[in-house]
């Protein structure tokens, strides 16, 4: 069996570190243990079915691509929070943001934290407790917010990130507007409505942590998760914002490009109504009547191009006038 991180936080406040010689200690009065399960070994159902976890908490905690929810099974609150995934590289092209799934049980004196790879807030959290060398006030509770909040604000460089590429963008666009910019846009936006699905069941989430039942959770526990709450409702206003001006980059991207086909149309407009009565002039003496007068004069050449250029600069200076060119 892989093998899982055990933090038991004494009731004297210092911590003691092991493994799985510690899965089957008792939590003692005024104790709390966090275990930590990292990886996808089998043996880790075995476990929670051990534990005496709910089956369907147990099936959902193996499920990969869950969303986040939160469920209340007597005196185990069951958690399922996605944070970004950062063993995965960000893909250039903005069509994914990569989520991993953190599953976790909470009790009264015992947090399990289930994860198939490794979790940045779980790390960030473990080695707060490991160089604080004392347990977080507030035990197992303490620990699961700790570890949630850390998660949300991961978020917060990424949808700022994302932010400042639009802002550039909408410059860019002004000036030089080009296809690729709008393949750009479409994916920026495709990864914040990703963003946006993964928040909204997080809101939830966290409402009912704020608004818990659960008496062992406390006051400081609730009030704790409602700061996550407002940060996860920030992150939804930032998303929405951030689609908004998706949508008037866009929009500005189209203008532009009409506008520009409309001065190009313009300009060819001009030209072919220019070209149209020299082609006429042209067309009317180069039929090939016998009884043409002009066709036997001398200057009958040089007139008819210097009618033509009299045409055309006539017309130039009736479309300058008229603001067309």
């Amino acid at each position: 069996m892989t093998e899982p991180r055990i933090r038991v936080l004494r009731c004297d406040g210092g911590i003691e570190h092991g493994g799985k010689e510690l899965l089957d200690r008792p939590a003692k009065a005024g104790e709390s243990i966090w275990i930590d399960l990292e990886g996808s070994d089998p043996q880790f159902e075995e476990l929670l079915g051990k534990w005496g976890f709910h089956p369907l908490a147990i099936e959902d905690t193996f499920t990969h691509h869950h969303q986040p929810k939160i469920e209340e099974y007597d005196e185990t609150l069951f958690l399922i929070a996605r944070g970004i995934d950062f063993n995965a590289e960000r893909d250039p092209s903005y069509d994914d943001v990569p989520t991993i799934k953190l599953a976790a049980f909470l009790s009264p004196d015992r947090l399990v934290t289930v994860h198939r790879a490794p979790l940045r807030g779980v790390e960030t959290v473990r080695r707060r407790v490991v160089d604080h060398g004392r347990q977080l006030p507030g035990g197992a509770a303490q620990l699961l917010w700790s570890i949630c909040d850390e998660m949300m604000d991961q978020y917060f460089p990424l949808v700022e990130s994302i932010g400042n590429e639009v802002e550039k963008l909408e410059e860019k666009v002004v000036d030089e507007p080009h296809k690729d910019q709008l393949e750009l846009l479409l994916a920026m936006r495709r990864q914040l409505s990703t963003l946006r699905r993964t928040m909204l069941p997080h809101r939830q989430v966290f409402q009912h942590l704020a608004n818990s039942r659960a008496g062992w959770l406390g006051d400081t526990g609730a009030l704790n998760f409602r700061d996550t709450l407002d940060n996860v409702l920030r992150l939804i206003d930032d998303i929405d914002q951030q689609r908004d001006l998706l949508t008037n980059v866009k929009d500005t991207w189209l203008s532009v490009v009409a506008q520009r086909t409309n001065e190009i149309m313009r300009v060819l407009t001009v030209f072919s109504a220019i070209v149209l009565p020299l082609s006429l002039i042209a067309g009317i003496y180069g039929m090939n009547f016998t009884f043409m007068p002009e066709l036997d004069e001398t200057w009958g050449y040089p007139m008819s191009l210097g009618l033509m250029a009299g045409v055309a600069a006539v017309m130039l200076f009736w479309f300058r006038r008229k603001r067309w060119l």
